[in-house]
């Protein structure tokens, strides 16, 4: 008969678990599955979503429920909160991507005496603030990592207790590359926190001199300029795969179209002569003119229609070819 582990002799950690999207409901099953105590959930708010404007619970809060812990959502981080971590008393609150810069009063409060942690998926002090996978892949980075940190009252700026380069492939988009980034935390992130809570890790400061920030993505960053070169163009459908995607719109102002590029690929191909934008047809591809290069189409949406093949929207739209996009 196999063994039992004893759950205290195998993580002894008592949590505060802080965070609101999937990449943090992903970190919070992994320490759920790795039986670490989680003493309670903080999530934010749920929001009103979609065209019926209905609330929407964030995913930690539908894994916080389905596993029946305690959770909270305060519409703020105020005293009530630091008593509840007080009255609590865990050994580490970890923080990943809540959504909502926590005070400085309660970071540092002497009641609390308790570091939070926070994950963020870059190697910092590269890439701080709310979207750093989005923009290693807006920039073309060839690498990225993981970064496991003492929070303070900056930007993702506390002292650093755990680091690991990740490198970037050349199709990596954000899917991918956020589950490989989660991969790296669910490896680490409870050694880590025995390892600190041993005072095995010695905390390292960033320097504020190498640092460099992301901002928030809004819907409208997904529009494509077909000025762009092929790669930029290449490097937004990468970042943005899962939202806000890439668009781009097609006919007069009366009968335009809203269109979902779903699969692409890059091209060297230039056609002489012709504005960037233009849809044009070379041997059985169909391509898009940029400022440098183009960008071969092999899947599409229009708004509010299911996804199809290019080949399949040709059939029935064939004024597609040799028209602009803008």
């Amino acid at each position: 008969m196999k063994k039992k582990k004893n759950k205290i002799e195998f993580n002894n950690l008592e949590i505060i678990f802080m965070g609101t999207s999937f990449f943090a409901k992903k970190i919070l099953q992994d320490l759920i599955e790795k039986d670490v105590e989680i003493k309670l959930v903080v999530t934010q708010p749920d929001k009103l979503a979609g065209r019926k404007k209905e609330l929407k619970p964030s995913a930690v809060k539908k894994l916080a429920l389905k596993n029946k812990l305690p959770l909270i959502q305060p519409i703020k981080l105020d005293s009530t909160f630091s008593n509840k971590i007080k009255e609590i008393n865990p050994d580490f609150i970890v923080v990943a991507s809540y959504g909502i810069i926590i005070p400085k009063e309660i970071i540092d409060s002497p009641r609390i005496k308790k570091d939070f942690i926070n994950i963020h998926p870059s190697l910092l002090p590269d890439l701080r603030g709310p979207s750093p996978i989005q923009t290693a892949l807006l920039e073309n980075h060839q690498e990225t990592g993981l970064t496991i940190m003492r929070m303070d009252a900056g930007v993702d700026s506390g002292d650093i207790l755990f680091q690991k380069k990740l490198g970037i492939e050349k199709k990596d988009n954000y899917q991918n590359l956020e589950k490989k980034l989660l991969k790296l935390a669910a490896e680490n992130l409870t050694e880590t926190l025995k390892k600190y809570s041993k005072k095995a890790i010695k905390p390292k400061p960033q320097s504020p001199d190498e640092a460099t920030f992301t901002e928030i993505i809004k819907k409208q960053d997904g529009s494509i300029n077909w000025n762009s070169t092929a790669q930029d163009i290449y490097n937004k459908f990468r970042a943005f795969y899962l939202w806000p995607q890439v668009y781009t719109f097609w006919g007069n102002k009366k009968n335009q179209k809203k269109i979902i590029l779903t699969e692409i690929e890059i091209s060297a191909e230039n056609k002489k002569g012709v504005e960037n934008g233009l849809v044009y047809k070379k041997e059985n591809q169909i391509l898009v003119q940029t400022k440098k290069g183009s960008i071969i189409l092999k899947k599409i949406k229009i708004e509010g229609k299911q996804e199809t093949s290019i080949k399949n929207f040709i059939n029935g739209y064939p004024n597609f070819i040799e028209s602009y996009l803008n």
